[in-house]
């Protein structure tokens, strides 16, 4: 049966990377929960999609945080002064921004693995190293898996954690990319990643999932589809592509499966 991956948490329902949409993907049952990291101007790292802070952080008052502020020259107790349920329902006011070590803590806990989104590829080595650092702290008690574009981030990651899971999502579906990339996952559980095509990857130009790429990319790793919303996408998902592992916002259900 085909995993389900809760894109930055049950963000369908609830407000994107942090512990409110991280829980509810526990307590709905999916397989894995995806997340953003990113770092302060003090070198913590945090969970966040946005390079800046106004989209889903707010004043206490409820106000927009400053338009264009970067987390990356923001301190983390700046960074936590703020709201961060706020934005999605007022139901969520309270949410702080989560640091690593909170979703971390909280996976070990609950015993669901947890997938790096590949804007960690972009970190400084100094941030790289700080990220590796925390998360070594727990691979002994945690499945994590980092998603990865690039050949020389992807060798980074897969020498430095032998146990962690490789998900490639680098767009170049070549025989001699994914040749590669299964080379330097050698010993990993390798999951290979295809863009479903739909309303919500309309903006993506490279190669879209087909029958016949699905099958391609399998003979080199399992295969993952991004990012599905509608249980008739499921569907064809399931029993066209033979996919290995669905990503999700949370519009569809594991109880669909």
């Amino acid at each position: 049966m085909a995993k389900l991956q809760a894109h930055r948490g049950v963000s369908s329902e609830y407000p994107e990377n942090t512990m409110a949409a991280f829980r509810a993907s526990v307590a709905e049952g999916y397989d894995y929960i995806e997340f953003d990291p990113k770092y302060t101007s003090d070198g913590e790292i945090v969970i966040l999609h946005d390079h800046t802070l106004d989209r889903t952080a707010r004043n206490s008052d409820g106000s927009r945080v400053e338009a264009g502020k970067k987390i990356y020259d923001t301190t983390l107790s700046e960074a936590r002064s703020y709201d961060y349920g706020l934005w999605f329902d007022e139901k969520f006011k309270g949410e702080k921004i989560p640091l690593l070590r909170d979703l971390l803590e909280y996976a070990c806990e609950v015993g669901v693995p947890v997938k790096v989104d590949n804007v960690w590829e972009h970190f400084p080595i100094e941030m790289k190293e700080k990220m590796f650092s925390i998360i070594e702290e727990y691979s002994d008690r945690l499945k994590v898996g980092f998603t990865c574009a690039k050949l020389e981030t992807l060798e980074m990651a897969a020498k430095r954690f032998p146990k962690a899971d490789i998900h490639y999502d680098g767009g170049d579906l070549s025989q001699e990319r994914l040749e590669t990339v299964a080379k330097l996952a050698q010993g990993h559980h390798l999951y290979i990643w295809v863009c479903f095509p739909n309303e919500m990857t309309g903006w993506f130009k490279g190669t879209k999932a087909t029958p016949e790429v699905c099958r391609f990319v399998r003979q080199y790793g399992e295969l993952g589809v991004w990012i599905l919303s509608k249980r008739e996408e499921l569907e064809v998902a399931v029993r066209e592509l033979d996919a290995e592992i669905i990503e999700t916002t949370g519009h569809i259900k594991p109880e669909w499966l």
